[in-house]
């Protein structure tokens, strides 16, 4: 499985894409509610995805009835539903360490591909756009690491309506599950800056829909 960013993007991430949406079909043609839940949460996202690899180049996805394919060129401004820059060298390294940590095995990968999609996402968000960074600190070898994020934006943000700030070491221990992202909030360990209140409103919106076992 290659770690270069590019070719992970286009190539493997749809793959496991696909492979993440057909075992949740297996699961709910078998009668697993939580999983005909989640399976018409993923098929009903639609939209496209422009992502760049800074420096070295971009990527367009489309989604559409839970099936994600590779875009040739950039798609409508009004298509996009989520648009993402981040550093070549960044994407490299945090590939290289998930791959090290068994974190690109096909079923673990399949599942947190597939997690990417979301109808209710979409939903609560509405047409308001979200322009947002977020800046790792102390990456190793990297320093400090800014990744643009725009939700319902045509590409991702120069300038954003707000910012989040994290160590690098309290978001790996976020996507090992080891901590959520509230405790980090609460705790000063993901700090906030700018007009980020439709942010907490919509996490807000999504962590209900989660408890009501919607997602």
């Amino acid at each position: 499985m290659s770690t270069e960013p590019i070719t992970f993007l286009k190539e493997t991430f749809p793959q496991l894409f696909a492979k993440g949406v057909e075992r949740l079909r297996a699961k709910a043609a078998g009668g697993d509610a939580r999983a005909q839940s989640r399976l018409a949460d993923v098929e009903g996202a639609t939209g496209a995805v422009y992502l760049e690899v800074e420096g070295e180049g971009e990527v367009f996805l489309a989604l559409e009835g839970g099936a994600m394919t590779v875009l040739s060129s950039k798609p409508e401004s009004s298509k996009i539903r989520l648009a993402v820059a981040a550093p070549g060298e960044a994407l490299r390294m945090l590939l290289g360490e998930a791959a090290a940590q068994g974190e690109l095995e096909e079923e673990k990968a399949a599942k947190r591909a597939v997690g990417t999609a979301s109808k209710n996402l979409q939903e609560a968000l509405g047409t308001d756009s979200l322009l947002f960074h977020v800046v790792v600190q102390d990456v190793p070898e990297l320093d400090e690491v800014t990744i643009r994020v725009g939700l319902n934006a045509p590409e991702p943000p120069a300038e954003p309506k707000f910012s989040a700030t994290i160590k690098y070491d309290d978001l790996e221990a976020a996507r090992a599950g080891e901590v959520n992202p509230q405790a980090l909030f609460m705790g000063g360990k993901l700090r906030m800056a700018g007009d980020y209140s439709r942010a907490l409103q919509l996490a807000m919106q999504l962590m209900q829909k989660a408890q009501a076992g919607q997602l």
